[in-house]
């Protein structure tokens, strides 16, 4: 018995020192999450203590140990401060959960707070493409007078024109030397940007950089803002110059612009990856393929839990150029069809949003008025009210007016439910007819890529067993004429590879294609102990039909293979000039090298090379000039 009863005591003395352990371990992470929380709230820059992710670190810790406790009041706070931290990394998936159960609980958050969360929940939704629940935030906002514009909402609706006016007439442009005028030049040249008017957003973030640099020379002393957030918008309107000098095709000016905008991208992240596939393609475009491919990734990597449509359409596009300059064609479909199905959702989704829009344009109106009604003041409400006291006369009048304007109101109403109605009807059968079109269109698009793929990987196929035969043959004439049949197999085959890469089925971009079968034509024949130059006078958005460029291309084929062949040799050094250009309704093509040049006795009677010229000049009705003194020089004129 006393054995039993000496038990007892000790498993009850452990069971209360487990508890009293277990209790003082929970208020110790009290204590820890009490003391992140006011080392938050005591930091008006909190970046400037910790770097965002170790404050996320710190936070998710504080959510997963409170969320076991009761205390629902700390869990609270603690959802406020990741719902910030989520966002600011453009983390959206992970804060707008938050952001919700803040805005359903306003009435436990200041009035900061209360804004913020407004602010960034919209900014959530937009991001979403949730353009209705956008517009109900947007509405709040302009109610509680933190602001008055709707241009981001008619921007992410794809109406960058009306963004644009209600830009201009309704957002302030912000004291000089503060965040709030650094904002609007940012926001302004973007909305030109997107217009494609070029020049005119290159203007605006060129004013940006300038009041850039002054705004951080004054905040040096003054210590307003934190100067990494200054050099954040330095650097984005730097590489936002860039954007405009990749639109005009200048990518090697464009590259340290886009370097040193990253650089300056210390939290922004959102910015730091768009940016990153920005400076892939330049470097793509500039044949650096390893570094470009570097960007790439880094620029996938940090975005890969970010909510952003336009970057990651950026993304798809950026893989799939790259996989086509390493030939990857198959990958670069695959890409290529990703972008393709997400930007045509995307379009679908923007086309919804602006009928959303549109049937709350009533609603914007009214907003409209009651801002213009918050905005008056006191003084002339009390004016107001003294004109109407010393005019009792008219009180009849008024009433009569105002029982005419009623009926007048509610006949309006009437209406414009009608119209409301009838509007709602037209876009249900505009959007069934838009859906059936594109689902067709779709099809038919996909069809006509796959044929010319497999056009283009038959011939593919045709250039390997060629390969093959040449390699198992030793007699060097046979080898040759080989290398010359796989050479205007590939001229064909660029021409299907270059219509179902760009989603063009009856035109093809003549320049891009000349070049890439330039290319391929000298990393056959050019030697380490050669050195070619090529000058291209190549007409721009020059387009041709297929038929057309089929010919052009073996004509180009044959005229550059003999030159690369036969123009150098005994020389070190050689210059070869091709031209295409429109002159008078007319299309003249011109090759030319500074060889010794050859007589008529050199052309063997036979040559294949020179007949085919003359049937493509023929399928063409082109007339042919062949010049064989000081170098050689085919011209080629032909009506478009």
């Amino acid at each position: 018995m006393k054995i039993r009863f000496v038990y007892i005591l000790l498993v009850i003395s452990l069971l209360f020192r487990d508890k009293l352990h277990a209790q003082n371990n929970s208020n110790n992470e009290n204590r820890n999450v009490e003391s992140i929380l006011a080392l938050w709230n005591g930091n008006l820059d909190q970046y400037d203590l910790y770097s965002v992710a170790i404050w996320e670190k710190m936070f998710e810790n504080a959510f997963k140990e409170t969320s076991k406790s009761n205390n629902s009041e700390q869990l609270f706070k603690i959802k406020i401060a990741l719902s910030y931290i989520y966002h600011d990394q453009a983390k959206f998936k992970k804060a707008i959960p938050f952001l919700k159960e803040l805005y359903l609980n306003k009435s436990k958050l200041n009035k900061d707070e209360y804004e913020a969360v407004l602010i960034k929940l919209e900014e959530e939704y937009r991001s979403f493409g949730d353009i209705a629940n956008a517009l109900i935030i947007r509405n709040e906002r302009i109610k509680i007078g933190s602001i008055n514009t709707y241009w981001e909402i008619y921007r992410d609706c794809g109406l960058s024109e009306a963004a644009k006016r209600d830009f201009i007439q309704f957002q302030e442009k912000g004291v000089s030397y503060s965040r709030k005028e650094l904002q609007y030049y940012f926001y302004l040249g973007d909305i030109y940007f997107e217009l494609n008017q070029i020049d005119s957003a290159n203007e605006i973030f060129n004013q940006g950089i300038a009041a850039a640099k002054k705004t951080i020379e004054v905040n040096r002393k003054t210590k307003a803002y934190r100067e990494t957030n200054l050099l954040y918008f330095y650097g984005c309107f730097i590489g936002n110059t860039a954007k405009c000098l990749i639109a005009k095709g200048q990518y090697k000016k464009a590259i340290p612009l886009l370097l040193e905008d990253i650089s300056y991208s210390y939290e922004n992240l959102g910015n730091k990856a768009q940016k990153m596939l920005y400076l892939s393609d330049c470097y793509l475009k500039t044949n650096n393929p390893t570094k470009a491919k570097l960007y790439l990734d880094s620029g996938s990597i940090i975005f890969s839990d970010k909510t952003n449509n336009s970057i990651y359409l950026k993304q798809l596009k950026t893989n799939s150029n790259y996989f086509n300059y390493l030939k990857l064609y198959d990958s670069a479909y695959l890409y290529s069809i990703a972008y393709s199905k997400y930007k045509d959702s995307f379009d679908t989704k923007r086309q919804e949003n602006q009928s959303v829009l549109l049937l709350g344009q009533l609603e914007l109106t009214n907003r409209r008025s009651e801002l213009f009604k918050s905005t008056q003041t006191l003084e002339e409400k009390n004016k107001l009210i003294e004109l109407q006291k010393s005019q009792l006369t008219a009180l009849v009048s008024v009433i009569v007016m105002s029982i005419a304007f009623i009926i007048a109101l509610y006949r309006n109403f009437r209406q414009k439910n009608k119209n409301k109605k009838f509007i709602e009807q037209q876009n249900n059968q505009l959007k069934i007819s838009s859906e059936r079109i594109k689902s067709q269109n779709d099809k038919n698009e996909i069809l006509l890529k796959e044929l010319h793929h497999r056009v283009k990987n038959n011939l593919q196929v045709m250039y390997s067993l060629l390969n093959l035969q040449k390699r198992r043959n030793k007699d060097e004439d046979t080898k040759s004429s080989l290398l010359s049949i796989q050479n205007r197999i590939q001229t064909m085959a660029l021409v299907h590879q270059n219509l179902y890469t760009t989603g063009s089925f009856e035109m093809v971009e003549v320049t891009t294609y000349i070049k890439t079968l330039i290319t391929h034509l000298l990393s056959i024949y050019k030697t380490e102990t050669k050195e070619i130059d090529i000058s291209y006078f190549l007409e721009s958005d020059l387009e041709l039909p297929i038929e057309y460029v089929v010919s052009i291309g073996l004509i180009i084929n044959e005229a550059v293979s003999n030159a690369l062949k036969y123009a150098f040799n005994g020389s070190n050094k050689g210059k070869l000039n091709i031209s295409i250009y429109s002159k008078s309704g007319n299309c003249i093509i011109e090759v030319k090298d500074n060889g010794p040049g050859f007589s008529n006795k050199d052309i063997k009677e036979n040559s294949l090379g020179m007949k085919l010229i003359n049937v493509m000049c023929a399928q063409l009705k082109a007339k042919y000039t062949l010049v064989n003194t000081d170098g050689v020089s085919h011209k080629i004129e032909f009506k478009k």
